[in-house]
């Protein structure tokens, strides 16, 4: 995944979840306005009954979202007055602690204060208009300091949906920084790889110069040659293997390949060519079956030309005896399929679905029959996607594999 796609994706789900919180703010704060006015409703049906219960004419003011004010005129006894409040809350389920201030009726001033709980037990009805101790006390007002949070409690279900929204984002976030954390480390990887195949590759290099000086000096000793071709063709092999995993390890990090016009046929016949003195050597065949009428295509050629070598290297190397490898290709909706088969041992059905995933090899018992490093059809897969193609495999034990991919024209 190249950073524009990962880049695209963060920003999407950012944006989402933004969207998902703005949402659920606004309907939280619409919730909350809802059961802010049923709060308020009841606080205010009570303190009626409380104030009709003291006087015939009387007003229930509400001057700030917790500050109610209600005005008397009957004198007021403290007690009673709070024996009346605590009942008419508990009957409207009103179970919150409130301040409870009775005011001089002339000047406004505070003549008596106190805090009440909401579990505070209930008092014996007094008669609030008896013994009162101020004599223009008519006025009270009721203080609730724990309203906000008394109507969010209420919230549950919101509170609950707006908790679960939370941990998505934190989710979301923390999987952001594990994915960009394994890129890092993955980026680290690549270098590790790419540097350490570099500096194979050096003496490899070295190796293959020497020995072909060698031959040359050694030009009539024939039995000493056969050593010198020993030591070119296994260095030959070396040089190969880390290709392939300077190659496999760094193919998913490359931008994006070369695109050039591709005579599929012509590829394919070069990479046939240049399997078939190996395979004829084992007394085996390539055959190649062109049907496809338009077999241009826009590709990378060196990447396409190392794909279609890794396929037919398989289908020489799990054939035991006498590889009988074909090559098909035939038109296919708006691009060229290229089948690929053989007749050799093929795969077992449980590994079929793993065979392209990278450094996955097939076993056979506690060894690996096969000698490589797995990155084979791993890296075809990688191929064929980045050129918008498929690829798929079907087998059959002792009957063979087939690998068929498809390439778009364009």
């Amino acid at each position: 995944m190249d950073n524009k796609h990962l880049g695209k994706i963060i920003l999407f789900g950012t944006f989402v979840l933004v969207c998902l919180m703005i949402v659920q703010a606004y309907w939280f704060r619409k919730a909350f306005d809802v059961a802010e006015k049923q709060f308020d409703h009841r606080v205010q049906i009570a303190l009626r009954k409380v104030a009709d219960s003291i006087a015939r004419d009387s007003e229930v003011k509400k001057l700030s979202s917790n500050f109610f004010f209600v005005a008397t005129e009957s004198k007021l006894n403290e007690q009673g007055l709070e024996d009346l409040l605590q009942k008419e809350f508990l009957l409207r389920s009103l179970n919150i602690d409130y301040e409870l201030g009775v005011y001089n009726a002339d000047d406004d001033t505070l003549v008596y204060g106190n805090y009440l709980h909401a579990t505070q037990p209930h008092l014996a009805t007094i008669d609030p208009t008896n013994a009162t101790q101020h004599e223009n006390a008519k006025n009270f007002a009721v203080y609730f300091p724990g309203k906000d949070s008394y109507v969010v409690a209420g919230l549950d279900i919101w509170m609950f949906s707006s908790g679960i929204l939370l941990l998505m984002m934190l989710f979301f976030a923390y999987a952001i920084y594990s994915l960009l954390r394994e890129r890092k480390f993955s980026s680290m990887k690549v270098d590790f790889v790419n540097n350490m195949t570099h500096e194979f590759r050096t003496p490899v290099t070295n190796i293959s110069i020497a020995a072909e000086i060698l031959k040359q000096k050694m030009t009539g000793t024939d039995g000493l040659n056969v050593y010198v071709d020993i030591l070119i063709r296994e260095n030959e092999k070396l040089r190969n293997k880390i290709d392939q995993v300077l190659v496999g390890s760094t193919l998913g990090h490359t931008k994006r390949p070369a695109l050039t016009g591709i005579d599929v046929h012509q590829l394919i016949t070069e990479c046939a060519e240049a399997f078939r003195l190996k395979v004829e050597a084992r007394h085996g065949n390539i055959h190649l079956e062109f049907n496809a009428a338009n077999s241009m295509i826009i590709g990378d050629k060196d990447l396409l030309t190392q794909a279609l070598n890794n396929v037919i290297d398989n289908a020489d190397k799990y054939s035991p005896v006498k590889p009988d490898i074909i090559v098909r290709t035939r038109d296919y909706e708006r691009g060229v399929a290229i089948e690929i088969s053989d007749r050799g041992i093929g795969i077992p059905p449980d590994m079929r679905s793993k065979v392209f995933l990278k450094f996955f090899r097939i076993r056979s018992g506690d060894v690996h029959n096969v000698k490589g490093f797995g990155l084979g059809l791993s890296f075809v897969k990688d191929v064929i996607q980045a050129h918008r193609g498929k690829v798929s495999l079907f087998s059959e034990l002792q009957k063979g594999t087939a690998v068929r991919i498809y390439l778009p024209k364009s």
